[in-house]
């Protein structure tokens, strides 16, 4: 009896201690493009950013010298369920420009943040 009731103490602690792991596990962001501080041409056509795991929802927004460049509010890739991506316009500027972004994961959390980057 002793040994049994230890056993499913022991798998209730282990099925607690995955359960707990999954839910504190959020999403993050993997990679952007452009990348943070990187210095790109006047032919960026997307601005992207792409995180660890499927999200919902998301925007992204892109705005410089050249005021707002995006068009539009972007959203979730139809190719790519863990990437936000948002055509940019043709016209820009040469200068510092700011992604904001905002997302839904999977499990439900919002997240948001911004990046940097530089058009030549």
């Amino acid at each position: 009896m002793r040994k049994q009731l230890t056993t499913a103490l022991a798998a209730t602690a282990a099925v607690s201690a995955i359960v707990t792991a999954t839910a504190f596990a959020h999403t993050e962001v993997k990679s952007t493009y452009p990348s943070k501080n990187q210095s790109v041409s006047k032919r960026l056509s997307k601005v992207t950013v792409t995180f660890s795991g499927q999200i919902r929802s998301g925007t992204i927004k892109v705005a410089g010298p050249s005021g707002t460049i995006s068009s539009g509010n972007g959203g979730r890739d139809p190719r790519d369920v863990k990437r936000l991506a948002v055509p940019i316009k043709s016209s820009k500027k040469a200068g510092t420009y700011t992604a904001r972004w905002t997302m839904k994961a999977a499990d439900g959390h919002t997240q948001s943040g911004s990046f940097k980057f530089k058009i030549k």
